[in-house]
């Protein structure tokens, strides 16, 4: 039996996201078309929906994040999706203060991991835009480096929390 998923859009400052949830877990917000776009979903599964009760908070955290009032999204219930390793890294983001950034050497380091870009491969793949904070990720000496949604809404992100970053051109 397939699965059934629920689908809400979300006007956001950076584009279109899309969130989806089944009946306990949200599996993802992405922004249109980013890298990795709605991952291990398949199309015919998922159904639009007006209102639901995971996919309602959500909403409600994204609408106080683009008003610049950090939220605590640790009670969210996020699906328990992903490998081992990358669990590991977007655990790790999820403790990323508001405003604040880290490389992604540090969380090599931090993590015990021998290499950064594998860090890097398991940041791209966060499924949960946003309320998992892997804009808040950035390449050695705070540089602008790359998000699946592009570079440019990462940058728009860290400007709206008063993030430290350098655009290197």
């Amino acid at each position: 039996m397939q699965k059934k998923y629920a689908k809400m859009f979300y006007s956001s400052p950076i584009g279109t996201l899309s969130l989806v949830a089944d009946e306990q877990y949200l599996y993802g917000v992405w922004v249109q078309e980013q890298k990795h776009f709605e991952r291990g979903l398949v199309d015919e599964t998922i159904e639009a929906v007006v209102s639901h009760p995971i996919l309602d908070p959500v909403i409600a955290c994204l609408d106080a994040y683009f008003k610049g009032k950090p939220q605590d999204l640790s009670d969210l219930p996020l699906a328990p999706i992903g490998t081992d390793f990358e669990k590991r890294v977007w655990s790790y983001l999820q403790r990323i203060p508001y405003g604040q950034t880290v490389t992604y050497g540090q969380i090599a380091k931090d993590l015990q991991v021998d290499s950064a870009q594998a860090i890097g491969g398991a940041v791209g793949r966060n499924p949960w835009s946003i309320l998992i904070p892997c804009h808040r990720v950035l390449g050695a000496g705070k540089r602008l480096t790359g998000y699946a949604a592009g570079v440019e809404k990462k940058a728009w992100l860290l400007e709206h929390e008063d993030a430290d970053f350098k655009v290197i051109k």
